[in-house]
């Protein structure tokens, strides 16, 4: 939305309007101790610009930058390969018309119970969907992001069954892990991490743990597609998990892709209790790390241990059909000491986004996004492995990312991309879910055959400079 500025004429027709000679008579009802008296020194700052001048600074600095996910890998952007919990998926035009109409932009969180109808029905719309996409039966109206959704999961589990065990998979995204850790520092709370083998983690491990507390686990937390790529066995955890111990059965926290539930078997038919995840991938821009969006369903039972706000719909008195804001968790309202959230405030924009997304894609379309990210990922993978010296680091199902294990560090790959305007990937020991000669490769329905072909090329062309 371009800035036109007022004229001077305009100016004074609005001071006139409402019956002042001048601007500075606005301001007269202050005590001169805090009024400057003196114009403003612009001694040191630049010579103002027309319009055409300041398009041209403004274009000249904006050349100067490398977007990640844009370009063909010739000049003014990247071929993407980057993922790790961020991805460049497609962005129908659809969501960047509609989100950027003025109303959603300046919209802000639903504190007050007289919010406006359309606010209140955008996010209806979008608990709506995120309920069919995780299959459960209740979402609230978002959260920040992927990690802090996690956290408010398992402080649901805590909240919602008073155990103080906490079992987490060792293929759980190391910074989710970390935003785990220093949310439950303070809390009577023991978090235990199951190590993932050969990059999964066992249904018989989940079941021997829980039996080992004693019926004292509030929450077992499995991330599928896992941070490795590697898509896990969510029922047979989750039913492994839910073996009463003592009396007692663990909630079953999924963390889970947002685009894979397009394919795969979604958290609530695979038994979770809670999801949590990320809505980044839906229509949400890179943007440099953020803003994300906190996608959190769960089970109608535990709805009233649920973190944020929750939108209802109603009828008003005379039949017709109307939203209310329905449940607030924090402790500046009703809920007071018996608050079990303090989420500040939503994505509100991001939210929208990720509706009209889902709104354009429909089911069929969400379909096909993940099986071609599905195709287009094992395609690469399989090309990678033809290369010497290349070979995938895990076996089995992987959803659009894998690891790779390479002839040389990973880093010095990374650096010959950026030189040819490709972003092969993401080094697995900076990422810590690896070491230095891993690298972890992220495919989405974007790529091209061609890009990956390229990519390939990259990964010859590395082991030649060893």
């Amino acid at each position: 939305m371009n800035y036109v500025q007022l004229t001077t004429e305009q100016r004074q027709e609005m001071l006139a309007a409402i019956g002042v000679g001048g601007v500075k008579d606005l301001y007269a009802s202050l005590p001169p101790e805090y009024r400057l008296g003196s114009d403003l020194k612009l001694e040191g700052l630049p010579k103002g610009l027309s319009e055409l001048e300041l398009r041209h600074a403004l274009n000249e600095r904006a050349g100067g930058n490398n977007p990640a996910a844009e370009g063909t890998g010739a000049g003014g952007g990247n071929l993407c390969f980057l993922g790790g919990g961020a991805y460049d998926h497609f962005i129908p035009q659809a969501v960047n018309y509609l989100a950027h109409q003025s109303a959603f932009v300046t919209a802000y969180t639903p504190y007050q119970a007289e919010a406006s109808q359309g606010a209140l029905q955008a996010f209806f719309e979008f608990q709506t969907q995120v309920t069919r996409l995780t299959g459960l039966e209740v979402s609230n109206a978002s959260l920040y992001e992927g990690a802090t959704a996690v956290v408010e999961g398992v402080l649901m589990a805590v909240n919602s069954t008073g155990k103080r065990k906490v079992l987490v998979a060792g293929s759980l995204h190391p910074d989710y892990l970390a935003v785990l850790r220093t949310y439950l520092g303070d809390l009577p709370v023991e978090l235990e991490v199951i190590p993932a083998e050969g990059g999964r983690i066992a249904a018989k491990e989940v079941e021997k743990r829980v039996a080992s507390f004693r019926g004292d686990v509030a929450a077992v937390v499995v991330q599928s597609p896992n941070v490795l790529g590697l898509i896990e066995d969510w029922e047979a955890i989750f039913a492994a998990a839910k073996k009463p111990v003592e009396g007692h059965t663990a909630l079953a926290v999924a963390v889970f892709n947002p685009i894979a539930c397009g394919l795969l078997k979604r958290p609530g038919d695979c038994g979770a209790d809670i999801a949590a995840g990320d809505g980044q991938p839906l229509g949400i821009p890179l943007s440099f790390g953020g803003p994300y969006l906190g996608l959190f369903a769960a089970k109608a039972a535990l709805m009233r241990k649920m973190p944020g706000r929750l939108i209802g719909q109603t009828v008003d008195k005379s039949g017709r059909r109307g939203f209310c804001l329905t449940l607030q968790t924090r402790e500046q309202h009703i809920r007071g000491a018996k608050a079990t959230s303090n989420i500040c405030t939503n994505q509100g924009l991001l939210a929208m986004r990720a509706t009209v997304y889902l709104s354009a894609m429909g089911p069929a379309g969400l379909r096909e996004v993940a099986e071609q990210c599905y195709h287009k990922a094992h395609y690469a993978a399989e090309k990678i492995a033809d290369v010497p010296g290349y070979k995938l680091a895990y076996s089995g199902a992987f959803f659009h990312e894998f690891v790779v294990d390479t002839p040389v560090p990973a880093q010095s790959i990374i650096d010959l991309g950026r030189a040819r305007g490709i972003l092969p990937g993401l080094d697995a020991a900076k990422l810590g879910i690896g070491h230095e000669r891993q690298l972890l490769v992220a495919v989405t329905e974007k790529r091209t055959a061609g890009e990956i072909d390229a990519l390939v090329e990259l990964l010859t062309d590395a082991t030649k400079k060893k």
